[in-house]
Protein backbone atom coordinates (compact mmCIF):
# COMPACT_ATOMS: atom_id res chain seq x y z
CA UNK A 1 0.00 0.00 0.00
CA UNK A 2 2.82 2.63 0.88
CA UNK A 3 4.89 1.88 -2.60
CA UNK A 4 1.72 2.44 -4.41
CA UNK A 5 1.18 5.78 -3.02
CA UNK A 6 5.07 7.00 -3.59
CA UNK A 7 4.35 5.71 -6.92
CA UNK A 8 1.09 7.72 -7.45
CA UNK A 9 3.42 10.73 -5.95
CA UNK A 10 6.25 10.46 -8.25
CA UNK A 11 4.03 9.72 -11.37
CA UNK A 12 2.48 13.05 -10.57
CA UNK A 13 5.35 14.79 -10.26
CA UNK A 14 6.94 13.79 -13.28
CA UNK A 15 3.36 14.73 -15.11
CA UNK A 16 3.71 17.95 -13.87
CA UNK A 17 7.11 18.73 -15.25
CA UNK A 18 6.68 17.26 -18.65
CA UNK A 19 2.98 18.92 -18.97
CA UNK A 20 3.78 22.21 -17.41
CA UNK A 21 5.51 23.68 -20.64
CA UNK A 22 3.31 22.05 -23.14
CA UNK A 23 0.37 23.68 -21.23
CA UNK A 24 1.59 26.96 -20.65
CA UNK A 25 3.51 27.18 -24.16
CA UNK A 26 2.93 30.55 -25.85
CA UNK A 27 3.80 32.19 -29.04
CA UNK A 28 4.39 35.12 -26.62
CA UNK A 29 7.84 35.89 -26.13
CA UNK A 30 8.02 37.82 -23.89
CA UNK A 31 6.05 35.77 -20.66
CA UNK A 32 8.80 32.56 -21.51
CA UNK A 33 11.09 33.58 -18.86
CA UNK A 34 8.85 34.23 -16.28
CA UNK A 35 7.14 31.46 -16.67
CA UNK A 36 10.28 29.57 -16.51
CA UNK A 37 11.54 30.83 -13.50
CA UNK A 38 8.01 29.87 -11.87
CA UNK A 39 8.23 26.82 -13.33
CA UNK A 40 11.72 25.86 -11.70
CA UNK A 41 10.62 27.12 -8.46
CA UNK A 42 7.42 24.91 -8.28
CA UNK A 43 9.61 21.77 -9.20
CA UNK A 44 12.14 22.53 -6.63
CA UNK A 45 9.55 22.42 -4.22
CA UNK A 46 7.89 19.30 -5.45
CA UNK A 47 11.27 17.54 -5.08
CA UNK A 48 11.76 18.63 -1.56
CA UNK A 49 8.22 16.92 -0.46
CA UNK A 50 9.24 13.95 -2.30
CA UNK A 51 12.88 13.98 0.08
CA UNK A 52 10.82 14.30 2.53
CA UNK A 53 8.36 11.82 1.26
CA UNK A 54 11.44 9.18 0.77
CA UNK A 55 12.97 9.93 4.59
CA UNK A 56 9.25 8.25 6.35
CA UNK A 57 9.53 5.36 4.07
CA UNK A 58 12.88 4.35 5.34
CA UNK A 59 11.55 5.56 8.81
CA UNK A 60 8.42 2.81 8.19
CA UNK A 61 10.74 0.66 6.64
CA UNK A 62 12.82 0.29 9.17
CA UNK A 63 10.36 0.11 12.02
CA UNK A 64 8.85 -2.38 10.33
CA UNK A 65 11.81 -4.68 10.20
CA UNK A 66 12.29 -4.09 14.07
CA UNK A 67 8.63 -5.59 14.71
CA UNK A 68 9.32 -8.68 12.54
CA UNK A 69 12.48 -9.70 14.51
CA UNK A 70 10.82 -9.30 17.46
CA UNK A 71 8.09 -11.40 15.95
CA UNK A 72 10.87 -13.85 15.13
CA UNK A 73 12.81 -13.85 18.36
CA UNK A 74 9.84 -15.18 20.11
CA UNK A 75 9.59 -19.15 20.88
CA UNK A 76 6.80 -20.54 20.48
CA UNK A 77 4.63 -22.05 23.29
CA UNK A 78 5.76 -25.86 23.95
CA UNK A 79 3.26 -28.21 23.76
CA UNK A 80 2.46 -30.24 26.81
CA UNK A 81 0.10 -32.94 28.01
CA UNK A 82 -2.06 -33.00 30.46
CA UNK A 83 -0.43 -34.40 33.64
CA UNK A 84 2.97 -32.60 32.39
CA UNK A 85 0.26 -29.24 32.56
CA UNK A 86 -0.78 -30.22 35.85
CA UNK A 87 2.31 -30.63 37.58
CA UNK A 88 4.06 -27.27 36.32
CA UNK A 89 0.54 -25.43 37.72
CA UNK A 90 0.21 -26.71 40.77
CA UNK A 91 2.82 -26.99 43.39
CA UNK A 92 4.16 -30.09 44.53
CA UNK A 93 2.29 -31.55 47.57
CA UNK A 94 3.72 -31.41 51.04
CA UNK A 95 4.72 -34.95 52.46
CA UNK A 96 2.43 -36.45 55.21
CA UNK A 97 3.92 -36.28 58.52
CA UNK A 98 5.07 -39.42 59.46
CA UNK A 99 2.44 -40.56 62.18
CA UNK A 100 -0.65 -39.17 62.44
CA UNK A 101 -3.83 -39.97 64.38
CA UNK A 102 -6.82 -40.79 62.65
CA UNK A 103 -10.05 -40.80 64.41
CA UNK A 104 -10.02 -44.12 66.16
CA UNK A 105 -6.58 -43.45 68.02
CA UNK A 106 -4.71 -45.66 65.17
CA UNK A 107 -1.66 -44.63 64.09
CA UNK A 108 1.67 -46.02 61.84
CA UNK A 109 5.15 -45.74 62.11
CA UNK A 110 7.48 -47.29 59.62
CA UNK A 111 6.14 -50.83 59.43
CA UNK A 112 4.49 -50.88 62.66
CA UNK A 113 0.92 -50.39 63.56
CA UNK A 114 -0.12 -48.79 67.11
CA UNK A 115 -3.70 -48.79 68.11
CA UNK A 116 -4.55 -46.28 71.89
CA UNK A 117 -7.41 -47.67 73.94
CA UNK A 118 -8.63 -47.10 77.35
CA UNK A 119 -11.84 -45.73 79.06
CA UNK A 120 -12.61 -42.91 81.92
CA UNK A 121 -13.55 -44.34 84.83
CA UNK A 122 -15.68 -42.33 87.72
CA UNK A 123 -16.39 -44.69 90.85
CA UNK A 124 -18.43 -43.75 93.93
CA UNK A 125 -19.73 -46.00 96.76
CA UNK A 126 -20.85 -46.16 100.11
CA UNK A 127 -20.11 -48.53 102.59
CA UNK A 128 -22.13 -49.21 105.93
CA UNK A 129 -18.92 -50.06 107.92
CA UNK A 130 -15.18 -49.38 107.17
CA UNK A 131 -13.56 -51.86 104.43
CA UNK A 132 -10.17 -52.37 103.21
CA UNK A 133 -9.82 -50.02 100.56
CA UNK A 134 -13.01 -47.99 100.13
CA UNK A 135 -12.01 -47.15 96.05
CA UNK A 136 -11.45 -50.83 95.74
CA UNK A 137 -13.16 -53.55 98.25
CA UNK A 138 -11.46 -56.22 99.85
CA UNK A 139 -12.63 -57.07 103.13
CA UNK A 140 -14.65 -55.87 106.16
CA UNK A 141 -12.44 -54.72 109.27
CA UNK A 142 -13.07 -55.83 112.70
CA UNK A 143 -16.23 -54.47 113.94
CA UNK A 144 -15.51 -51.70 116.89
CA UNK A 145 -18.05 -49.97 119.06
CA UNK A 146 -20.06 -48.68 116.43
CA UNK A 147 -20.29 -48.65 113.14
CA UNK A 148 -18.19 -46.69 110.55
CA UNK A 149 -19.78 -46.04 107.34
CA UNK A 150 -17.68 -44.36 104.60
CA UNK A 151 -18.14 -42.61 100.90
CA UNK A 152 -15.45 -43.16 98.41
CA UNK A 153 -15.49 -41.17 95.32
CA UNK A 154 -12.41 -42.25 93.10
CA UNK A 155 -10.97 -42.05 89.02
CA UNK A 156 -8.04 -44.21 89.91
CA UNK A 157 -8.94 -47.16 87.36
CA UNK A 158 -9.21 -44.69 84.41
CA UNK A 159 -7.03 -46.88 81.62
CA UNK A 160 -4.63 -45.88 79.05
CA UNK A 161 -3.38 -48.69 76.64
CA UNK A 162 -1.59 -49.37 73.58
CA UNK A 163 -1.32 -52.24 71.31
CA UNK A 164 1.33 -52.66 68.79
CA UNK A 165 1.67 -54.50 65.93
CA UNK A 166 4.70 -55.34 64.09
CA UNK A 167 5.72 -56.65 59.75
CA UNK A 168 5.92 -60.10 59.78
CA UNK A 169 9.50 -61.83 60.30
CA UNK A 170 10.10 -65.68 58.91
CA UNK A 171 6.35 -66.63 59.55
CA UNK A 172 6.54 -64.81 63.18
CA UNK A 173 4.14 -62.55 63.86
CA UNK A 174 5.62 -59.75 66.10
CA UNK A 175 3.00 -57.47 68.73
CA UNK A 176 3.29 -55.92 72.30
CA UNK A 177 1.01 -54.47 74.65
CA UNK A 178 1.01 -51.50 77.14
CA UNK A 179 -1.77 -50.96 79.68
CA UNK A 180 -2.27 -48.57 82.89
CA UNK A 181 -4.22 -47.53 85.55
CA UNK A 182 -3.53 -45.06 88.48
CA UNK A 183 -3.43 -47.73 91.46
CA UNK A 184 -0.20 -47.36 91.87
CA UNK A 185 -0.71 -45.90 95.58
CA UNK A 186 -3.81 -45.71 97.98
CA UNK A 187 -3.95 -41.89 97.26
CA UNK A 188 -7.34 -40.97 95.33
CA UNK A 189 -6.59 -37.60 95.07
CA UNK A 190 -3.33 -37.91 93.43
CA UNK A 191 -2.58 -41.02 92.46
CA UNK A 192 0.34 -42.74 90.93
CA UNK A 193 0.45 -44.09 87.60
CA UNK A 194 0.36 -48.10 88.35
CA UNK A 195 2.13 -50.78 85.15
CA UNK A 196 -0.56 -53.40 84.75
CA UNK A 197 0.66 -55.16 81.26
CA UNK A 198 3.51 -54.98 79.09
CA UNK A 199 4.70 -57.45 77.25
CA UNK A 200 6.14 -58.38 73.95
CA UNK A 201 4.63 -61.36 71.63
CA UNK A 202 5.92 -63.58 69.46
CA UNK A 203 3.45 -65.78 67.31
CA UNK A 204 3.64 -68.41 65.05
CA UNK A 205 1.51 -71.67 64.26
CA UNK A 206 0.14 -73.25 66.73
CA UNK A 207 2.74 -71.25 68.94
CA UNK A 208 2.70 -68.20 70.77
CA UNK A 209 5.29 -66.74 73.26
CA UNK A 210 4.87 -63.45 75.50
CA UNK A 211 7.38 -61.97 77.79
CA UNK A 212 6.99 -58.98 80.26
CA UNK A 213 3.78 -58.44 82.51
CA UNK A 214 1.12 -60.40 81.81
CA UNK A 215 -1.50 -62.52 83.59
CA UNK A 216 -0.92 -65.79 85.62
CA UNK A 217 -0.99 -68.62 83.49
CA UNK A 218 -2.94 -69.93 86.55
CA UNK A 219 -6.10 -67.58 85.48
CA UNK A 220 -8.35 -68.53 82.61
CA UNK A 221 -11.58 -66.75 83.68
CA UNK A 222 -12.84 -64.20 86.12
CA UNK A 223 -16.33 -62.63 87.93
CA UNK A 224 -17.56 -59.21 86.22
CA UNK A 225 -17.51 -56.74 88.87
CA UNK A 226 -18.11 -52.88 88.69
CA UNK A 227 -15.47 -52.92 91.81
CA UNK A 228 -11.77 -52.76 90.96
CA UNK A 229 -10.49 -56.39 91.80
CA UNK A 230 -12.10 -58.96 90.64
CA UNK A 231 -13.19 -61.07 93.83
CA UNK A 232 -9.56 -61.14 94.96
CA UNK A 233 -9.12 -61.70 98.36
CA UNK A 234 -12.72 -62.99 98.11
CA UNK A 235 -12.56 -66.37 95.96
CA UNK A 236 -10.91 -65.29 92.78
CA UNK A 237 -7.24 -66.59 92.50
CA UNK A 238 -5.55 -64.54 89.83
CA UNK A 239 -2.41 -61.23 89.35
CA UNK A 240 -0.64 -59.98 87.02
CA UNK A 241 3.44 -60.44 87.48
CA UNK A 242 6.44 -60.68 85.16
CA UNK A 243 6.83 -63.54 83.21
CA UNK A 244 7.72 -65.40 80.34
CA UNK A 245 5.00 -67.11 79.32
CA UNK A 246 4.57 -70.00 76.35
CA UNK A 247 0.75 -71.18 74.49
CA UNK A 248 0.53 -74.09 72.51
CA UNK A 249 -3.02 -74.36 70.81
CA UNK A 250 -4.22 -77.16 68.77
CA UNK A 251 -7.54 -78.08 67.42
CA UNK A 252 -9.18 -81.15 68.34
CA UNK A 253 -12.16 -81.07 65.39
CA UNK A 254 -14.69 -80.78 68.11
CA UNK A 255 -12.82 -77.69 69.82
CA UNK A 256 -9.76 -76.64 70.87
CA UNK A 257 -6.82 -77.80 73.00
CA UNK A 258 -4.31 -75.12 75.03
CA UNK A 259 -1.50 -75.73 77.18
CA UNK A 260 -0.15 -72.53 78.94
CA UNK A 261 3.19 -72.53 81.02
CA UNK A 262 5.17 -69.68 82.40
CA UNK A 263 8.27 -68.94 84.45
CA UNK A 264 7.23 -66.02 86.59
CA UNK A 265 8.99 -63.36 89.39
CA UNK A 266 7.88 -64.62 92.97
CA UNK A 267 6.41 -61.46 93.63
CA UNK A 268 5.95 -60.85 97.53
CA UNK A 269 6.17 -58.62 100.21
CA UNK A 270 8.95 -58.57 102.59
CA UNK A 271 7.34 -59.83 105.96
CA UNK A 272 10.33 -60.55 108.04
CA UNK A 273 12.04 -57.25 107.23
CA UNK A 274 14.68 -58.67 105.48
CA UNK A 275 15.09 -55.35 103.13
CA UNK A 276 13.85 -57.67 100.11
CA UNK A 277 10.79 -58.92 98.77
CA UNK A 278 11.02 -62.84 100.32
CA UNK A 279 9.54 -64.45 97.15
CA UNK A 280 13.20 -63.20 95.78
CA UNK A 281 15.17 -64.18 98.77
CA UNK A 282 14.07 -67.80 97.81
CA UNK A 283 15.87 -67.86 94.75
CA UNK A 284 13.24 -69.62 93.05
CA UNK A 285 10.72 -67.94 90.25
CA UNK A 286 6.97 -69.30 90.37
CA UNK A 287 6.61 -72.14 87.55
CA UNK A 288 2.90 -72.44 86.42
CA UNK A 289 1.12 -74.67 83.61
CA UNK A 290 -2.60 -74.57 82.70
CA UNK A 291 -4.17 -77.30 80.41
CA UNK A 292 -7.68 -75.35 78.84
CA UNK A 293 -10.19 -77.63 76.23
CA UNK A 294 -12.67 -75.09 74.67
CA UNK A 295 -15.17 -77.66 73.59
CA UNK A 296 -18.60 -76.94 70.89
CA UNK A 297 -20.79 -79.05 72.92
CA UNK A 298 -23.87 -77.75 70.26
CA UNK A 299 -24.53 -75.33 67.26
CA UNK A 300 -25.17 -72.64 70.40
CA UNK A 301 -23.61 -73.96 73.20
CA UNK A 302 -19.40 -74.04 73.77
CA UNK A 303 -17.63 -75.52 77.29
CA UNK A 304 -14.50 -74.33 78.74
CA UNK A 305 -12.87 -76.74 81.30
CA UNK A 306 -9.19 -75.53 82.37
CA UNK A 307 -7.06 -77.38 85.19
CA UNK A 308 -3.73 -75.75 86.33
CA UNK A 309 -1.15 -75.44 88.96
CA UNK A 310 2.04 -73.31 90.33
CA UNK A 311 4.39 -73.62 92.81
CA UNK A 312 7.26 -71.38 94.20
CA UNK A 313 8.81 -70.58 97.39
CA UNK A 314 9.45 -67.66 99.78
CA UNK A 315 12.45 -67.29 102.14
CA UNK A 316 12.46 -65.72 105.93
CA UNK A 317 15.41 -64.56 107.58
CA UNK A 318 15.76 -65.83 110.99
CA UNK A 319 16.70 -63.50 113.82
CA UNK A 320 18.97 -66.37 114.73
CA UNK A 321 20.28 -66.92 111.68
CA UNK A 322 19.63 -68.93 108.63
CA UNK A 323 16.31 -68.67 106.98
CA UNK A 324 13.00 -70.73 106.63
CA UNK A 325 11.57 -71.40 103.44
CA UNK A 326 8.14 -72.28 102.56
CA UNK A 327 6.15 -73.58 99.88
CA UNK A 328 3.52 -71.55 97.69
CA UNK A 329 1.33 -74.01 95.27
CA UNK A 330 -1.88 -74.25 94.64
CA UNK A 331 -4.50 -76.45 92.05
CA UNK A 332 -7.40 -74.94 90.09
CA UNK A 333 -10.24 -75.98 88.53
CA UNK A 334 -11.90 -73.11 85.95
CA UNK A 335 -14.95 -73.85 84.25
CA UNK A 336 -17.01 -71.58 81.52
CA UNK A 337 -20.64 -72.66 80.18
CA UNK A 338 -21.25 -70.14 77.18
CA UNK A 339 -25.47 -69.72 75.35
CA UNK A 340 -24.60 -67.59 72.53
CA UNK A 341 -22.64 -65.00 74.45
CA UNK A 342 -26.13 -64.47 75.52
CA UNK A 343 -25.98 -66.08 79.02
CA UNK A 344 -22.34 -67.30 80.82
CA UNK A 345 -22.15 -69.55 83.73
CA UNK A 346 -18.04 -69.69 84.53
CA UNK A 347 -16.61 -70.32 88.02
CA UNK A 348 -13.81 -71.77 89.74
CA UNK A 349 -12.75 -73.99 93.00
CA UNK A 350 -8.87 -73.78 94.08
CA UNK A 351 -6.97 -74.92 97.10
CA UNK A 352 -3.33 -74.13 97.70
CA UNK A 353 -0.71 -72.53 100.82
CA UNK A 354 1.18 -69.55 100.62
CA UNK A 355 -1.28 -67.63 97.91
CA UNK A 356 -1.50 -64.06 99.04
CA UNK A 357 0.49 -62.92 96.11
CA UNK A 358 -2.77 -64.42 94.14
CA UNK A 359 -4.85 -62.54 95.62
CA UNK A 360 -5.56 -65.74 97.81
CA UNK A 361 -5.62 -67.04 101.82
CA UNK A 362 -6.98 -63.56 102.32
CA UNK A 363 -3.86 -61.90 101.41
CA UNK A 364 -2.48 -63.47 104.12
CA UNK A 365 0.87 -65.80 103.38
CA UNK A 366 3.00 -66.99 106.51
CA UNK A 367 2.06 -66.99 109.93
CA UNK A 368 5.25 -66.23 111.12
CA UNK A 369 4.12 -66.66 114.51
CA UNK A 370 3.55 -70.80 114.00
CA UNK A 371 6.26 -70.55 111.58
CA UNK A 372 3.09 -71.89 109.39
CA UNK A 373 2.42 -71.04 105.88
CA UNK A 374 -1.65 -70.31 105.35
CA UNK A 375 -3.25 -72.64 103.77
CA UNK A 376 -6.26 -71.70 102.45
CA UNK A 377 -9.35 -73.11 99.87
CA UNK A 378 -12.29 -70.66 98.31
CA UNK A 379 -13.53 -70.38 94.66
CA UNK A 380 -16.26 -68.10 92.98
CA UNK A 381 -19.13 -68.57 90.85
CA UNK A 382 -21.26 -65.96 88.55
CA UNK A 383 -23.79 -65.76 86.19
CA UNK A 384 -23.80 -63.52 83.20
CA UNK A 385 -26.50 -62.23 81.36
CA UNK A 386 -27.19 -60.12 78.00
CA UNK A 387 -30.47 -59.70 77.37
CA UNK A 388 -29.94 -56.52 75.37
CA UNK A 389 -26.96 -56.26 73.14
CA UNK A 390 -26.76 -53.08 75.22
CA UNK A 391 -27.53 -54.19 78.57
CA UNK A 392 -25.69 -56.81 81.24
CA UNK A 393 -26.99 -57.92 84.28
CA UNK A 394 -24.44 -60.22 86.54
CA UNK A 395 -24.62 -62.34 89.78
CA UNK A 396 -21.87 -63.91 91.47
CA UNK A 397 -20.43 -65.34 94.99
CA UNK A 398 -17.34 -65.99 96.04
CA UNK A 399 -15.57 -67.53 99.18
CA UNK A 400 -11.91 -67.60 100.55
CA UNK A 401 -11.62 -69.90 103.38
CA UNK A 402 -7.88 -70.13 104.86
CA UNK A 403 -7.00 -72.93 107.53
CA UNK A 404 -7.72 -72.15 111.41
CA UNK A 405 -5.20 -74.17 112.54
CA UNK A 406 -2.91 -71.87 110.49
CA UNK A 407 -4.13 -68.17 111.91
CA UNK A 408 -3.54 -66.40 115.21
CA UNK A 409 -5.90 -64.57 116.59
CA UNK A 410 -6.70 -61.45 114.85
CA UNK A 411 -5.78 -62.75 111.37
CA UNK A 412 -8.32 -63.32 109.21
CA UNK A 413 -10.45 -66.75 108.92
CA UNK A 414 -13.22 -66.70 106.21
CA UNK A 415 -14.05 -63.71 103.44
CA UNK A 416 -17.28 -63.90 101.64
CA UNK A 417 -18.98 -61.40 98.85
CA UNK A 418 -22.36 -61.88 97.50
CA UNK A 419 -23.05 -59.24 94.40
CA UNK A 420 -25.09 -58.68 92.03
CA UNK A 421 -24.45 -55.69 89.14
CA UNK A 422 -25.75 -54.18 85.85
CA UNK A 423 -23.94 -52.53 82.84
CA UNK A 424 -26.26 -50.21 80.95
CA UNK A 425 -24.21 -49.00 77.49
CA UNK A 426 -26.23 -45.48 77.33
CA UNK A 427 -23.70 -45.01 73.77
CA UNK A 428 -21.51 -46.80 71.51
CA UNK A 429 -18.87 -45.04 74.29
CA UNK A 430 -20.61 -43.91 77.46
CA UNK A 431 -21.89 -46.95 79.74
CA UNK A 432 -23.27 -46.73 83.15
CA UNK A 433 -22.53 -49.28 86.05
CA UNK A 434 -23.77 -50.03 89.40
CA UNK A 435 -23.60 -52.47 91.69
CA UNK A 436 -25.04 -54.32 95.54
CA UNK A 437 -22.76 -56.13 97.30
CA UNK A 438 -22.98 -58.16 100.90
CA UNK A 439 -19.53 -58.09 102.40
CA UNK A 440 -18.53 -60.28 105.13
CA UNK A 441 -15.21 -61.34 107.04
CA UNK A 442 -14.64 -63.46 109.92
CA UNK A 443 -11.46 -62.90 112.47
CA UNK A 444 -10.22 -65.60 114.76
CA UNK A 445 -11.44 -64.54 118.19
CA UNK A 446 -13.11 -61.45 116.93
CA UNK A 447 -16.57 -61.11 115.85
CA UNK A 448 -17.59 -61.39 112.51
CA UNK A 449 -17.53 -58.01 110.61
CA UNK A 450 -20.46 -57.23 107.42
CA UNK A 451 -21.08 -54.56 105.58
CA UNK A 452 -23.42 -53.33 102.77
CA UNK A 453 -21.77 -51.91 99.76
CA UNK A 454 -23.77 -49.75 96.73
CA UNK A 455 -21.51 -48.51 94.25
CA UNK A 456 -21.86 -46.78 90.80
CA UNK A 457 -19.81 -45.87 87.84
CA UNK A 458 -19.87 -43.73 85.03
CA UNK A 459 -17.30 -44.96 81.79
CA UNK A 460 -16.10 -43.25 78.65
CA UNK A 461 -14.35 -45.76 76.58
CA UNK A 462 -12.25 -44.51 73.81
Amino acid sequence: MLSKSINWILLWALSGVVLTPCVWAEPMASGISGELAELRAMLKAQQEVIGELQQEVLGLRGELDNVRASYVAITPPQVMNIEQGANQQLPAPEPPPPASLSPDLSFKHRDWSFEVYGFVKLDASYDTHRVYNGDFVRYVYPEAGSDDNQLSITARETRLGLKINGPEWEGWHPSARIETDFYGNANSSTPALRMRLAYAQMERGDWQFRAGQDWDALTVALPRTVNCGSYAYQGALWSRRPLVKATWRKDTGGGELRVIGAIASAVSADIDGGGQPDGNDSGVPNCELTAVCDWRLAEDWTLTTALGGEWGQEAFDRPTGGESVYDSYAGMLTMVLNWKDRAKLMGAAWVGSDLGSFNGGIGQTVNLAKSESIKSRGGWIQLQTFPWEDFNWNMALGVDDPEDSDLSVGMRRFNVNASTSVFYKFTSYLTLAAEYSFLQTGYVGLPTANSNRIQTSVIVEF
